[in-house]
């Protein structure tokens, strides 16, 4: 039988998981995501539907804690020379797509934001195009699709920009119908990456121009401790179409793509890492939480980030391509 001091070790240890059991219950009951608690098993293979998923849960609740409610973008903020805002921070990447798109295209540009989250890239970058024609916005996430919707209502812009559901591996628009397609932060999501490039290269008129902000493994190899955190950033933020640079070329010459730009900006991110020590620790609790809401694996995604690309395993470029003749 047990000693008495054992049986009060016991109870506290229950008593302390059941009280940190109701502390998240009560703060995830307060941003209103308890109404279905999920358990994720972060080995488990990602897919299309998981990514799905991962979106539908999480999105408003990135947006309460995005930091301005100006620009919904649901992506990185770069601080460049110059810029001294949030708001203009998280919009550098948009002008750098609509310079791109000014290039190939500088009246009535026909444009799709592949993997377009809330609307917020087309939201700034369609106005301040000449005379565009009508845009897509793609999206996995039926949650985003209608948020991106409601707010092209708001904007006056729902007969300029039409958001839809989809795949963008197989968007519903006729071959070479667009001047330029770009995505940010979309393509590491795609479970066959190969795929979104041939696509995209389908949807391009010759001399168009792919345009893409996203992360990508360095081209070295990792330690045991770099694996780690690339895979803990993987299996979090559910991102497995991360490829080397040498991957993605491989993938956009097949289509017709060829590259005209490769810039770093891994620089011009304000990088929140941790101690490894510390965040070791942290990912460890975090994976083991018997009970885990959709936010959980991707803070955890969110930290492990953090550290890939302060140890140079993950890096953030600006990369575009010009569909080419051949």
């Amino acid at each position: 039988m047990p000693s008495l001091a054992q049986a009060n070790t016991e109870n506290a240890n229950t008593a302390n998981k059941k009280y940190i059991f109701l502390f998240i219950n009560d703060y995830l009951s307060h941003v209103g995501y308890i109404e279905s608690v999920l358990h994720y098993n972060l080995t488990m293979p990602i897919t299309t539907d998981s990514v799905r998923t991962y979106y539908d849960e999480n999105t408003n609740l990135f947006l309460k804690f995005s930091g301005t409610k100006k620009a919904q973008n649901i992506h990185r903020s770069l601080w460049m020379q110059n810029i001294k805002t949030l708001e203009d921070a998280l919009n550098t990447s948009n002008a750098l797509i609509k310079t791109e798109i000014e290039s190939v295209a500088p009246n009535n540009a026909r444009i799709a934001d592949l993997g377009c989250g809330v609307g917020a890239s087309l939201f700034y970058i369609y106005p301040r195009l000449q005379n565009p024609a009508p845009a897509l916005g793609l999206t996995l996430s039926p949650v985003q699709a209608k948020l991106a919707g409601n707010s092209a209502a708001q904007l006056g812009l729902q007969e300029q920009i039409n958001f839809a559901e989809g795949d963008f591996t197989s968007v519903p628009l006729p071959s070479e119908a667009l001047d330029a397609v770009y995505s940010v932060e979309a393509v590491c999501h795609a479970v066959d990456p190969e795929s979104y490039f041939r696509e995209a290269s389908r949807l391009l008129r010759k001399g168009g121009k792919l345009i893409l902000v996203d992360d990508y493994q360095a081209a070295r190899p990792f330690s045991a401790n770099e694996n780690k955190w690339l895979k803990a950033y993987i299996d979090g933020w559910y991102v497995p179409g991360v490829r080397t640079i040498e991957q993605v070329l491989s993938f956009a010459n097949k289509y017709q793509l060829q590259l005209t730009k490769n810039e770093e900006l891994t620089s011009h991110l304000r990088l929140r890492n941790l101690p490894d020590l510390l965040a070791s620790a942290l990912l460890f609790l975090g994976e083991k939480l018997p009970i885990k809401h959709a936010i959980v694996p991707s803070m955890l995604g969110s930290m492990a980030l953090q550290q890939c690309l302060s140890m140079n395993v993950v890096e953030y470029r600006f990369l575009v391509f010009e569909k080419n003749d051949d």
